[in-house]
């Protein structure tokens, strides 16, 4: 795992397993959670971790440049200012990494905890062209306005991957994340985990986009 400074904002970071370059098929950006360092969401991926796939891990600029530092995507009491930024930050995170990689590479984007948050946030209104939305063991604090976030969400796939233990959010949490996608008019489907390291076919994308995108 290398530590890379962003061309466009030099205060900020971001964790890179695997390189941007030709032989990329898959591209993830991976978005831990509010007190979850950079590197217990990277020992999680860690069977995704292969050379044909290249995970993105941001580190929020101001959370310090080591991988045991937490990122924080937002305040949670006053949510609008935090995803402004992080929508503006991923944006220009996201796009000379992409052009690294061949035209079209199929993209994923994982939120685990409140980065499910962060991922909604950049990904409303269609700013980046992703083939599939993973949320794991997702957070949505009551002041963001959960409904009102899905809604914005392009019609792409989402799989809500929800842990069975406490730590991040009950069980049942992912039902209702599910129902709310589906209202919106979203096809969600419902997975669920154990701790560890995670693979793709528990995150439900055992089907990984194969092949390069039109464009």
């Amino acid at each position: 795992m290398q530590l890379i400074s962003h061309p466009a904002f030099p205060a900020a970071r971001y964790y890179s397993l695997g390189e941007p370059g030709p032989a990329i098929q898959h591209v993830w950006f991976c978005l831990a959670g509010h007190d979850q360092p950079v590197a217990d969401l990277a020992a999680q991926l860690v069977n995704l971790d292969t050379p044909e796939r290249l995970l993105i891990l941001p580190q929020v600029p101001g959370a310090g440049p080591a991988p045991t530092a937490a990122p924080t995507w937002f305040d949670e009491t006053n949510p609008a200012p935090g995803l402004a930024a992080t929508r503006a930050y991923l944006a220009g995170l996201a796009a000379p990494v992409l052009a690294a990689c061949p035209a079209g590479t199929p993209v994923t984007v994982l939120g685990c905890g409140q980065g499910a948050v962060a991922a909604c946030a950049w990904l409303a209104g269609e700013a980046l062209a992703y083939d599939r939305l993973i949320f794991y063991a997702a957070v949505f604090p009551a002041a963001v306005g959960r409904a009102a976030l899905l809604a914005a969400l392009p019609p792409r796939p989402v799989v809500v991957a929800a842990t069975t233990t406490d730590v991040y959010t009950p069980e049942a949490e992912g039902v209702g994340l599910v129902q709310d996608l589906r209202a919106v008019g979203l096809r969600a489907q419902l997975r669920y985990v154990d701790e560890g390291p995670l693979t793709l076919t528990a995150l439900g994308a055992g089907g990984e986009p194969s092949g390069l995108r039109p464009h």
